[in-house]
């Protein structure tokens, strides 16, 4: 095994304690790993490898111009006392690029079993591309992170951030309070020479997934029982996504400060008309809703609202307990009316309205007005029966198989007329006969060994 690599060996607090081993689902087995701690800057180019158990310890940033690189099969642990955080600062990069046989995993510190929702802070990137923030520019959570730190936005829609590729994040995410939250994985102001492909996160204790702006585009995503929004866009992101899946966990939990849990929490800016507008471009998608019954706090599959614009196709959005589509403002209703927005080609069953008009303008008065319109010919989108009828194979909350049944409505139905930057294929949802989940993915992260 390589060793790590840098220069200035003092200013990550490294400290070898004991030998432990390390196992995961995947059927891998134990091997011997010697622990390690990181805090703090990281100034020069740096190399963790697999052969370390590896710490995060506080807040630990990847400073600009320097790269940090992270071999397949590594693992790194949140420290839970300090709330640990990794911070990949604008100019730096990050160089995760895992594999399905050896994915590389950013877990808790505690043991298995005693691992709990937002143990630790998580993964934060910030890069140089266009928010839709006054000057340009913002600093995120400043109030929590410290002043000077996560800074992010500019002029450079191309900007790199590194890489991210088969990688799980587990037990990330903190509510601090209202509108006072860390995810499980940030992307601020990230550009679109970024890769994202390939990452779950799991158990987050806030928001899946958070897009501040930018332009970095995604494929193959998944949120697993995150306890606030699975997927949220706002201050003018503009990227694509293909292929992505959100699973909500009935039970929301007590600890959270968060507000109403979606698939989607879409929105724009300060002001409804601020610009570069908000707008995901999004399809397959597949968004396994609670059940009835769920804690009062689930609400809708996505939820779009103040001034911003959208495209979501080719999706199933199935179980949520109060809707599926929701419009939320007038203005969100105005620019899907006026096709500025699209919702086409997609499989809903909600069990309260499938489509639910709140507050969405005068054209959308009511969830009736609204169902005429996305069900409409030119729209194509299905209002299902229940979500039984989506035909996936097994909506298990803890051995989920999202592959599609022959019978399926979903096999077929996908439409990508106008839109680029997309795998054209026939199906509806994330996957059909090929489950690109496994062998790197875990729907067990609990009782992992690390």
């Amino acid at each position: 095994m390589k060793k790590l690599k840098f220069l200035a060996i003092a200013m990550f607090g490294f400290a070898t304690i004991l030998t432990s081993c390390s196992s995961d689902d995947n059927g891998e087995d134990p091997i011997e790993v010697e622990p390690a701690t990181l805090s703090g800057d990281i100034k020069t180019n740096t190399i963790l490898t697999a052969d370390k158990a590896w710490t995060l310890s506080g807040l630990v940033r990847v400073m600009d111009g320097v790269t940090l690189t992270i071999e397949p099969g590594t693992t790194i642990k949140g420290d839970k006392a300090t709330k640990a955080a990794l911070i990949v600062e604008r100019g730096g990069k990050i160089n995760a690029a895992g594999t399905a046989s050896k994915p590389i995993v950013f877990t808790s510190n505690q043991s298995a079993g005693q691992r709990e929702i937002g143990d630790w802070a998580g993964v934060i990137l910030c890069g140089k591309a266009p928010i839709n923030v006054a000057g340009g520019t913002s600093q995120y959570e400043s109030g929590i992170l410290g002043a000077d730190v996560a800074n992010y936005g500019g002029t450079d829609a191309n900007d790199n951030s590194g890489i991210l590729k088969y990688v799980r994040i587990e037990y990330a995410g903190i509510a601090y309070g209202t509108d006072r939250e860390i995810n499980s994985l940030t992307l601020a102001g990230v550009g679109s020479g970024t890769v994202l492909e390939n990452i779950q996160v799991s158990f987050g204790g806030d928001d899946g997934f958070e897009f501040f702006g930018g332009t970095v585009n995604a494929k193959n995503l998944i949120a697993y029982r995150c306890t606030d929004d699975d997927f949220d866009f706002e201050f003018g992101y503009s990227g694509r996504i293909q292929y992505a899946i959100s699973i909500k966990d009935p039970l929301v939990f007590d600890n959270s400060s968060s507000g109403a849990s979606n698939g989607i929490e879409c929105d724009n800016g300060s002001t409804v008309d601020v610009t570069p507008v908000n707008k995901p471009v999004l399809s397959n998608f597949t968004f396994i809703g609670p059940g009835p019954g769920a804690n009062a706090k689930h609400n809708a599959g996505v939820i779009f609202r103040k001034g911003t614009a959208f495209v979501l196709r080719n999706s199933i959005i199935i179980d949520h307990l109060k809707g599926g589509l929701e419009l939320a403002t007038p203005k969100a209703g105005d620019r899907l009316f006026l096709g500025e927005s699209e919702f086409k080609n997609n499989l809903v069953f909600a069990n309260e309205a499938a489509f639910k008009a709140n507050d969405a303008g005068a054209n959308f008065a009511n969830n009736a007005a609204l169902a005429t319109f996305v069900t409409s010919a030119s729209n194509g989108n299905v209002a299902l029966t229940n979500a039984a009828a989506a035909g996936i194979m097994s909506t298990s909350l803890t051995a989920p198989n999202l592959l599609l049944a022959s019978a399926s409505p979903a096999k077929t139905g996908a439409n990508f007329n106008d839109l680029t930057g997309f795998e054209t294929v026939a199906f509806r949802g994330a996957m059909d006969t090929t489950d690109w989940t496994s062998g790197w993915a875990s729907w067990t992260p609990g009782t992992n060994v690390y």
